[in-house]
């Protein structure tokens, strides 16, 4: 856990599931919006061509009937045939006149091609209802559209040449019918005309846009409820217990710090002591044995050993922690990289290992941590050196990259190197490579490369790995030039501690 990351509050974390909530409550309530306007109209449209087909059946039915007393209207008591001039057409003319005149913005009337009179003309509506006839389209036709500004269903249904129709429309063309008009030579089953409606649909819009508020207000009432209850259950069985455990999580964090500031003191100061107490032995006069010296200088190695690894291991918890502060000064690079070397040049004397360095006269000043800095360095040498065997070398080389405003630190060796699985995860926490044969190296915590890592990318850089095994590795660390001075306040431990 990343202690720099203050835990969000109770306050905090309701006031996300509270947006959270408000936003799916709002995503959901605009598509059900639109859903409602989608049912609405198809609602509207449903309603509305019903009623117009009842009212076509209705017309179709006084047509019917007046077509069907056509031979008792038109006959006397008697016996003999006397024209009334009723016929189905005026019948069906005459109702849907009166009823259009009685009705609020209907009209019904009757319309066909090549009329007889002036009041049978198509309009386009009717035109095209025409049209969709005659090529054998189904037997009604109908369009949404609008009457001084009012929305109304056109709706158009065909009329068909009937037996009695042929009386006044059948053959043989050309010759005058009962009525006085020119017969027009039509069979049975044709396309005599067709009964148009305008039937007004402003009361089933308003009756749907009611529906539609009831529906949205019911929708609103609900996603509030649910979402009320979910903050609450949230609150309850969520917020409250993570809060509990960021707190808990806080308190066992402040353990670690005061845990770490303990190895700092207990551990690092007694190794510190072993180490200053063998280089005392080493430089007095008194006489010893060749075995006396190997088993005082294996306790020094092994004491800086595990001095480097508590050092790692606390560095690496407080980076974790976020109580590794940066503290940003002027650097000279050339006495960071020397202070390595006075390290490292006893340990690669030892171990038979050439160690070189190279730093670029013409890099400036740094404005970085020296410190950090440093121990990038050393922990990248010291692990080249752990696994470059007698006869290598570990070179260290400084360059400065003026147009990225950055210095690149490469330490190269000649040592077993590193296998391309290995290579990926190299700079992951104790993550070690595998052992080659032929490499002298001893495995250590697997906290060195991590803590390299975690230090240049606090520095503003990255750092990478080439490798061949059995050839060498090359580290290279690119940090800028000048750091941004956010470094975090320290611990309090006395630095002199380190």
């Amino acid at each position: 856990m990343d202690a720099t990351r203050k835990p969000p509050s109770l306050r905090t974390l309701s006031l996300r599931v509270a947006v959270v909530i408000a936003v799916i409550v709002g995503a959901a309530g605009a598509v059900y919006l639109v859903w409602c306007d989608g049912a609405e109209q198809c609602e509207v449209e449903t309603k509305v061509l019903a009623e117009a087909r009842t009212l076509n059946k209705q017309m179709t039915a006084a047509w019917d009937y007046i077509d069907d007393a056509q031979t008792a209207i038109n006959t006397d008591k008697d016996g003999s045939y006397d024209f009334k001039n009723v016929y189905c057409a005026v019948a069906g003319k005459g109702i849907a006149r009166r009823f259009t005149q009685t009705s609020d913005g209907y009209v019904i009337r009757y319309v066909r091609e090549n009329p007889r009179t002036g009041t049978d003309a198509p309009d386009g509506f009717e035109q095209r209802a025409l049209n969709h006839f005659t090529v054998g389209g189904s037997t009604e036709y109908y369009e949404m559209s609008e009457t001084n500004g009012a929305p109304v269903l056109r709706y158009s249904s065909v009329l068909t040449v009937r037996n009695n129709c042929l009386e006044c429309h059948g053959g043989p063309a050309g010759e005058k019918d009962v009525t006085g008009f020119i017969k027009e030579g039509m069979e049975i089953g044709d396309v005599a005309g067709a009964v148009s409606m305008v039937i007004p649909m402003g009361s089933y819009v308003r009756e749907a846009a009611a529906d539609k508020v009831r529906s949205v207000a019911f929708f609103v009432l609900l996603a509030l409820t649910i979402a009320v209850s979910l903050s609450l259950v949230l609150r309850r069985w969520v917020a409250v217990p993570l809060e509990a455990a960021n707190e808990q999580l806080a308190s066992e964090n402040e353990e670690q710090s005061n845990f770490l500031a303990l190895m700092s003191h207990e551990l690092r100061t007694p190794l510190s002591s072993i180490i200053a107490f063998t280089d005392i032995w080493e430089k007095s006069d008194r006489v010893r044995d060749a075995e006396e010296e190997r088993l005082v200088g294996k306790i020094k190695e092994s004491s800086s050993v595990l001095l480097a690894m508590v050092n790692n291991t606390i560095d690496v918890a407080r980076l974790e922690a976020g109580r590794l502060s940066l503290q940003i000064d002027e650097v000279d690079l050339v006495d960071v990289i020397g202070a390595v070397f006075a390290v490292a040049d006893p340990l690669a004397l030892q171990q038979g290992v050439a160690l070189s360095k190279s730093v670029d006269p013409a890099i400036p000043v740094m404005r970085t941590d020296g410190e950090a800095l440093r121990k990038v360095v050393l922990n990248l040498v010291s692990n080249a050196l752990k696994f470059t065997e007698p006869g290598g070398s570990v070179a260290v080389a400084a360059q400065l990259d003026p147009a990225e405003n950055r210095v690149r630190l490469v330490v190269a060796d000649t040592g077993c190197g590193i296998a391309p699985e290995d290579a990926v995860r190299i700079f992951e926490k104790f993550a070690r490579a595998a052992p080659y044969e032929g490499c002298g190296g001893t495995p250590g915590s697997g906290l060195g490369l991590y803590l390299v890592k975690g230090l240049v990318e606090r520095l503003g850089g990255e750092v990478s790995v080439a490798s061949t095994v059995g050839e060498g590795s090359v580290f290279t660390a690119i940090v800028p030039l000048v750091v941004g001075e956010e470094g975090r306040e320290d611990d309090g431990e006395d630095s002199a501690c380190r």
